[in-house]
């Protein structure tokens, strides 16, 4: 938890206070995970909840279960179920809904929608292709974007409009708030998981990545949940989204992690709408119209059968990159909502002043290893050729790159020369940030005017966000009590780059233009703010 950014750390304290932990559905995972399942323990156990018993007599006297006549005794009822519809719906019953009954119907149908269809499209997948019990996948897709609500609930009205303009435009929502916010609501569901509580091995599947390549690479025990995760995301995108273009990227998916085939995925997609249908009904929710998930599935192969997979997947990341760059323009409200919702949790407390102490304790600290410091004259023309060397290397070796470029609110062209340690207080706080990384893993150079560049080879977009957030952090304590304001001494202000696959013709300035986007983004929030983009 500790690298994670501030102010995600201060929504999952505060939601905590609005959803307590599901309780009941941790008991009733335990009682069932017993060799003997004792039925008055479970019945008691369901009975501390009055909601969540009427809950449950109602859905086994539904049309669902089809019974001759109604049953009015839990006992009977948990009979009826079984302890798997059992476990699955009470999961499910923990999710908060009158709490967000204010809340615009059109995002939360959305919100429903995509949920029950990755839940049930998850719990298919271990079943189908993992053949194994889909108890686990099934409540990991169920609570992988419980952060959602938290965020509707915390920025209101401003983020409900960033999830319609997401709505409207058909685009990825973490992409977006990653790049507006600095952290996405898979991050805030893992931390708001972790202070519930909640097995170690569903978060680190959330904090996961949801990259082929990566995940691959991980061990069996390792990638099992992630891999399923991913698929069952890239479903939701493709069956509830409509967004073709995700075809390619879902059967190469399926094919490295476990041998699906076009056939499998029809299949599995024949059974997943049925399913999803049956348990909006079991929850009384009702889900978005026009939905007919093979259809969509054979579109999608015809567009790629037309276009080529290749061509295609340009397309889609053109057309992707056109609209986050309108709906990024669009998302000034978010980062105010942002920025009061963190006023609002400092009000009455002082900044912290322990400069002189922390710049004493970090002034003799050495260079962290595969840190260069470069010169600032020529500084563009350096780091274009740091930029092409690292690419090269990473494109070889098929891995990620990414480019920070960094501004202090302290550092102007006039205190580069009145104030050197100005620039080095930054220096100092880039180089902790990324004293894990290996040997030439970082580069780290002035560029002008005070402005700094990092150039992170193998490393992907969320972990230069941590490197970000945590030069952030580092640099509040190295730097000097000049600036009076809520939020510390001076800023910093972060821009994230990040190219995955590297092409062989690779355009070094484009990257710093995305950078420079990003950071110019960042600065007009007016704080420490980290913004970031996939180039």
């Amino acid at each position: 938890m500790s690298n994670r950014p501030s102010q995600l750390e201060q929504l999952a304290s505060q939601a905590t206070t609005l959803y307590s932990r599901p309780t009941v559905a941790m008991e009733l995972l335990r009682l069932t995970e017993r060799p003997a399942v004792d039925a008055r323990e479970l019945k008691n156990c369901v009975a501390q909840d009055p909601a969540l018993a009427c809950k449950l007599l109602r859905v086994v006297n539904s049309s669902l279960f089809g019974l001759h006549r109604p049953v009015a005794d839990l006992n009977q009822a948990i009979g009826l179920l079984g302890i798997k519809p059992l476990k699955l719906l009470v999961l499910g019953f923990t999710l908060p809904d009158t709490l967000f009954a204010g809340i615009a119907a059109r995002q939360l149908q959305w919100y429903w929608t995509n949920t029950l269809t990755r839940a049930v499209a998850a719990r298919l997948l271990s079943e189908q292709l993992w053949k194994q019990s889909g108890d686990e996948a099934f409540t990991a897709g169920l609570l992988h974007d419980i952060g959602i609500l938290v965020l509707l609930r915390e920025l209101g009205e401003p983020y409900a409009r960033f999830v319609n303009g997401v709505i409207e435009e058909n685009c990825s929502l973490a992409t977006l708030e990653q790049d507006t916010l600095g952290f996405d609501h898979v991050d805030l569901s893992a931390a708001l998981l972790e202070r519930w509580q909640l097995p170690q091995r569903m978060v680190a599947a959330f904090e996961t990545p949801k990259r082929t390549a990566r995940l691959t690479r991980l061990s069996v025990a390792e990638g099992e949940l992630p891999q399923i995760l991913h698929l069952a995301d890239l479903l939701v995108q493709l069956v509830g989204q409509r967004r073709y273009g995700v075809l390619a990227e879902l059967m190469e998916a399926g094919k490295l992690y476990r041998g699906m085939t076009k056939a499998m995925l029809i299949h599995l997609v024949e059974c997943l709408q049925p399913q999803v249908n049956q348990l909006a009904e079991v929850l009384a929710l009702e889900l978005g119209e026009g939905r007919d998930y093979v259809q969509v599935l054979l579109e999608s192969q015809r567009q790629m059968g037309l276009l080529g997979e290749e061509i295609a997947s340009e397309a889609v990341i053109e057309e992707d990159e056109r609209i986050y760059e309108l709906l990024l323009t669009q998302a000034a409200d978010l980062t105010a909502a942002m920025q009061s919702y963190l006023a609002g949790r400092k009000a009455g407390t002082k900044p912290k002043r322990q400069a002189q102490q922390t710049h004493a304790a970090h002034a003799g600290q050495r260079q962290p290893r595969g840190v260069v410091t470069g010169q600032a004259n020529d500084g563009r023309m350096t780091l274009l050729q740091s930029l092409t060397v690292a690419a090269t290397r990473c494109r070889d070796l098929r891995q990620e790159l990414s480019l920070l470029l960094v501004e202090s609110s302290e550092v102007t062209s006039a205190t580069v020369v009145d104030d050197p340690t100005a620039s080095e207080r930054i220096h100092r706080a880039l180089a902790t940030a990324c004293d894990t990384l290996h040997d030439e893993e970082a580069t780290i150079l002035p560029v002008a005017d005070g402005r700094i560049a990092v150039v992170l080879a193998n490393c992907e977009r969320r972990a230069a966000i941590n490197i970000a957030h945590s030069a952030i952090r580092e640099f509040g304590n190295v730097a000097e009590p000049q600036a009076n304001n809520d939020f510390g001494p001076g800023r910093l202000s972060i821009g994230v780059a990040t190219i995955g696959a590297i092409p062989k013709n690779f355009d070094a300035a484009r990257l710093v233009e995305s950078a420079t986007r990003c950071l110019a983004a960042a600065r007009a929030g007016g704080m420490s703010a980290v913004k970031s983009i996939e180039a």
